[in-house]
């Protein structure tokens, strides 16, 4: 499968016929994201102002794998001053903080639904070669008013390309680097993504805060809240060293992760899965082949396109 290229648009006038903006959703370190509606359609929408100043050089990818788990790019607009990123606004949604700490109790079975569907849609980012480095929560949109709650990936303002070299700088939220970070080492893309599912499915068992350094420190002890199977796999993924971590595959295979019930047919994740299976019956020749191959040509679209644009677009099939 593979994604169609959105255009990179440039008139401000363009961007108000095609959008109505209302009001702010939220407000970040490098960026305003408002609601709004398409005038044609009515169909919500997120509306994301990036000043140049802030956001990096990108490109717009094609040769992504479909990833239903991924927030849809609808337009880019490259302005004067600022990249204005129009995504898809799902309806009847909370971010993953809202929905695990606004209710009660999340049963476990529920949580691992969830945590599948985080496993999934990061091993398909993966292989599409982006590395969100931002995984937590808030980043997170659930669908609650459905049988099973559905997930999708939001924000990837601080993402970047999978490389086969390890990563410097640190781009991503201080208090969930990985303990490689936190000792001035190194860090590789999927090792973090691992340690950041981790640091999600913590703050959900305990209902607390996350700090990587205080972590580091305190006596880990056994949760008693939890099963054994989700302690151990809360283990592998927090581990101090990114040698002992399990691969992004290793996690899905991990006996907390069986479903049974009535959510062991469930079609979210069927879809999921075949999307996965589809990725991983592909040779490996062919991934390094898309994964490595050279950016295209500056003239076919703007020479200073947001990298979280491009990060979304390699991440998700555009309709």
């Amino acid at each position: 499968m593979t994604s169609s290229t959105v255009a990179v648009l440039s008139s401000s006038k363009e961007f108000t016929s095609k959008y109505k903006e209302e009001e702010l959703l939220g407000e970040g370190g490098y960026s305003q994201v408002y609601a709004g509606e398409c005038r044609s359609t009515s169909t919500p929408v997120a509306i994301k102002h990036i000043p140049k100043k802030d956001q990096a050089a990108g490109r717009l990818c094609d040769g992504s794998f479909e990833n239903p788990a991924v927030i849809g790019l609808m337009d880019t607009f490259e302005l004067e001053t600022e990249v204005i990123i129009v995504m898809e606004r799902p309806p009847d949604t909370v971010d993953g903080h809202d929905y695990m700490f606004k209710v009660k109790h999340v049963p476990e079975d529920q949580v691992k639904i969830i945590f599948k569907q985080i496993i999934n849609a990061a091993l398909l980012m993966h292989k599409n070669g982006v590395f969100h480095r931002d995984l937590k929560l808030e980043n997170l949109l659930v669908d609650r008013n459905k049988g099973t709650p559905e997930v999708r990936v939001i924000d990837f303002g601080c993402g970047d390309f999978v490389e086969n070299e390890p990563f410097r700088e640190f781009n991503g939220t201080p208090d969930f680097a990985p303990p490689e970070v936190c000792r001035d080492e190194t860090y590789r893309a999927e090792a973090t993504t691992v340690w950041q599912i981790g640091v999600m499915l913590y703050m959900i068992c305990t209902r607390n805060s996350f700090d990587t350094l205080k972590y580091m420190e305190q006596d880990n002890k056994v949760l008693g809240n939890v099963s054994k199977k989700c302690n151990d796999f809360l283990s592998r993924c927090l581990a101090f060293y990114p040698s002992q971590r399990p691969t992004l595959e290793d996690l899905l295979l991990h006996p907390w992760l069986e479903l049974t019930g009535p959510h062991s047919n469930d079609p979210v994740l069927e879809v999921q899965e075949y999307c996965l299976r589809a990725c991983l019956d592909i040779k490996q020749w062919i991934e390094r082949l898309l994964f490595q191959s050279a950016p295209p040509s500056p003239t076919k679209s703007a020479s200073t396109v947001s990298r979280e644009c491009a990060c979304i677009q390699r991440s998700a099939k555009e309709e």
